[in-house]
């Protein structure tokens, strides 16, 4: 069995998890300078999912930051290490010292505030033989549906994302 010691959810969607390493994902009202990540993720451009303002209160020098390709420019904008900053899309992994993340697209599909079409992505994290999924700005999708995880970090905004309240992620 696995402990949450370690996992703070935020405000809004934004989530830290300290074990080995500190991730952030989607830092958001962050209410004091950190700037003690070691890794960033980024699920897309919303403000409240990319706020450069809370990005700068968490990142250190050598923290590495994924981010959707459309605000990839504005993460290189800010400063950061162009070596630091990933851009990801749907359908990839990769490799952050012992920590692998996969990633998946996450979109509405009744509503156009999250298209597909923008690539926008959930994170699949394994760390320290525990995978969490963060899903992002999602509604229950074919994709969503076929994670398997540990613990599941879900949106619960009934009118953006109404599938979720009808049945339950296999992972959950």
């Amino acid at each position: 069995m696995f402990e949450l010691e370690g996992i703070e959810v935020l405000k809004h969607n934004s989530i830290r998890i300290e074990r080995e390493k500190i991730i952030y994902i989607d830092p958001f009202r962050i209410d004091k300078n950190y700037n003690d990540a070691d890794l960033i993720l980024c699920t897309h451009s919303h403000y409240d999912h990319f706020s450069k303002e809370d990005i700068l209160k968490v990142i250190s020098e050598n923290t590495v930051i994924l981010v959707t390709e459309d605000v990839k420019e504005e993460a290189l904008n800010m400063g950061i290490n162009p070596q630091n900053v990933v851009g990801v899309k749907p359908y990839e992994e990769y490799e952050y010292e012992n920590i692998i993340i996969n990633t998946i697209p996450a979109y509405n599909k009744y509503k156009e505030f999250h298209p597909k079409s923008k690539n926008w992505v959930g994170y699949i994290i394994e760390m320290d033989g525990v995978t969490y999924y963060i899903a992002g700005d999602t509604d229950e999708t074919k994709e969503a549906r076929s994670v398997e995880c540990d613990v599941a970090f879900l949106p619960v905004r009934r009118d953006l994302y109404y599938g979720l309240f009808r049945s339950s992620f296999s992972c959950c």
